[in-house]
Order: C-alpha cells, then structure tokens, then sequence
C-alpha cells in the first residue's frame, strides 16, 4: 500500500522540464525569429528599390527626337534634289543618306559628314555653271538639316525621346531658319553686288554665306 501511494502518478509523454513547454531555448527561439524577421523586412525593399531604380534607368529611350529628325530627313532630301546638275546631286543624295542615317540613329558625325558632302554637292554645281538660286537653297537646306539632325540628338540624350518637345523642335528650327535666311540673303545680295561674271567667284560669295550661317548656329 504504502508503494502505491508513494509514488509519483505515470505520466504518457515525456516530463516537461521546468521553466518551459517543451525544454528548447526561449532565447536562442527569439534570436532566430528576430533574424527571420530581419531577412523578411529587408530583403524584398532592397529589391523593389533595385528593381524601382533600374527599371526607371532602362524606361527612358535616349533616341533622337522624331520631330527634328524626319525634319532633318526632309531638309536633306530637299537640298539634294534641287540640285540641278548630276554631279552635285550625287553628292547631295550621298550626304542625304548620311545625315537620315545619323539623325534616325543617334549619330553626330553621320550627320555632320552628310552636311559636309551636301555642301561639297554645292560646290560642284556651282563649277558645273549652276544658277544661283538653286545654290543658295541648297545650301540653306543642308545646313538646317544639320542643325535640325544634331538638335534632335541632344534633345532625345537630355529629355528623353517620350518627352513632349514638338513645339521646342519647331521654335529651334524657326529660329535657325530665320538666321539662315537672312544669311543666304545677305550672301545672295553680296554675289549680285559684285556683279560676278565666274563660276569660281559665285562659289566663293556662296562658301562666304555657308561661312555665316555656321557661326550664327554656333
């Protein structure tokens, strides 16, 4: 009798230690989850802003922008084609291609070179005995579309091809156009000042004027 109820009662589980459910470290438990935590709360903010800071990056298309470009095209194409003798239009269909290459692309020397040649188009319809006129519209043309193709450049570089810069494009061009105007003005009425009766003396009157407009978009 007394053995039986000496005893302590049988238990089915296993006996609980004092201080705790289960006998585990309570403090080695709240490091772990403090450190799960942690991994939690810090992991996925450092990848949205990852992500967040790269994708805004990578949004931005850089192009050039449309407006100036295709204006430039078009100008390119206009100087070339009024070119009346053969040679010069060979040039100037060369420079075309070379300054719609470098505007649709991004590309400041294309469009330089293709100004270049366009004027080299100039130059030789002028020793060809090419009319006035046609020289001097020429020449106007390809240097708009150099300013226009090199513009729009900088403008896609600085805000973005998806930015709104239409009326910007066109006030730049406006502007240019109305310096380059008054350039090939003054250049024409210099070369019927000097009453020139040469090839060679209305090319030079015509490189004076080119001379101008440049440093006025400059």
């Amino acid at each position: 009798m007394s053995d039986a109820t000496g005893r302590p009662p049988a238990t089915d589980g296993p006996v609980a230690a004092p201080g705790g459910d289960s006998g585990a470290d309570p403090e080695s438990d709240r490091t772990d989850d403090d450190r799960a935590r942690r991994h939690r709360s810090s992991a996925p903010t450092d990848e949205r802003v990852g992500g967040a800071a790269s994708s805004g990056t990578g949004s931005v298309d850089r192009s050039p922008a449309r407006t100036s470009a295709r204006l430039a095209v078009a100008l390119a194409v206009v100087a070339a084609l009024w070119l009346p003798t053969t040679g010069g239009r060979a040039l100037g269909l060369l420079g075309a291609v070379l300054v719609a290459a470098g505007a649709l692309r991004g590309r400041r020397r294309r469009v330089t070179a293709g100004a270049v040649a366009l004027v080299a188009g100039v130059a030789a319809a002028g020793l060809a005995g090419a009319p006035t006129l046609p020289l001097v519209g020429a020449t106007l043309c390809s240097l708009l579309a150099w300013d226009a193709g090199r513009y729009g450049i900088t403008v896609g570089e600085q805000l973005g091809r998806g930015a709104s810069t239409t009326r910007l494009e066109l006030a730049h061009v406006a502007a240019t156009a109305a310096v380059g105007t008054a350039a090939a003005l003054l250049g024409t009425a210099s070369f019927l000042a000097v009453d020139a009766t040469t090839d060679g003396v209305a090319v030079v009157v015509l490189l004076v004027g080119v001379a101008l407009v440049l440093s006025a978009l400059r």
